[in-house]
């Protein structure tokens, strides 16, 4: 029977544990189904059940620092770093369950990580809701979270301003009116708004 050899306290949830087959890894206590953090001890036997939920554990959270490490460059979407992850060999249940830890305590936001992006796509590109919307959706943001992140976006930049840079620029190319109406439409604008502004052109 597998028994733990050594112990180490890392933190208050966090123990280092090293198995007496060899194997040595981190867990976080609050990923634990079955065992509870006292009953991680020096040379306590493990059922299998237990061994499984041990690995486990250190499993997630193997998954868990691997996110963090992304997050810490950049903010992230949950669906992005879903798919880095299981790009990185981790399984689905592993990084679900280390996103969800993350997200309880606010390492991982889907709207931050929605308005982070909507910030950084207005330094080269004018575009309105409906274009900055499907953006978002295609990036794996729940539709809910998407309006939110634009809400706020938008209470801090003039969409109008923005129609007016992406007519200046169909100007400046020299586009035709019909032209002109069919490229702000791609761009995300309504045809309400680009009728009322081009009619005063």
């Amino acid at each position: 029977m597998v028994f733990i050899t050594t112990t180490r306290q890392i933190s208050w949830d966090c123990v280092q544990v090293t198995l007496s087959m060899g194997s040595s890894f981190f867990i976080r206590t609050c990923y634990l189904q079955v065992l509870v953090d006292h009953e991680i001890v020096v040379n306590r036997h493990l059922s299998d059940v237990e061994l499984e939920d041990l690995i486990a554990a250190g499993l997630v959270f193997a998954a868990e620092k691997a996110a963090m490490g992304y997050l810490e460059r950049a903010e992230h979407s949950r669906h992005l770093l879903t798919v880095k992850l299981k790009k990185k060999g981790y399984a689905d249940v592993s990084i679900q369950r280390a996103l969800d830890y993350l997200e309880e305590r606010s390492y991982l936001s889907d709207l931050r990580y929605a308005e982070s992006w909507l910030r950084n796509r207005a330094i080269n590109h004018a575009e309105g809701r409906s274009k900055l919307l499907s953006g978002l959706l295609s990036k794996g943001i729940d539709g809910k979270i998407a309006n939110a992140a634009l809400d706020n976006y938008f209470h801090t930049i003039d969409e109008d301003a923005v129609l007016n840079m992406a007519i200046e620029k169909c100007l400046r190319l020299g586009k035709s009116q019909e032209a002109m109406e069919r490229y702000l439409a791609r761009k995300g604008f309504s045809y309400k708004q680009i009728k009322s502004k081009i009619s005063n052109l």
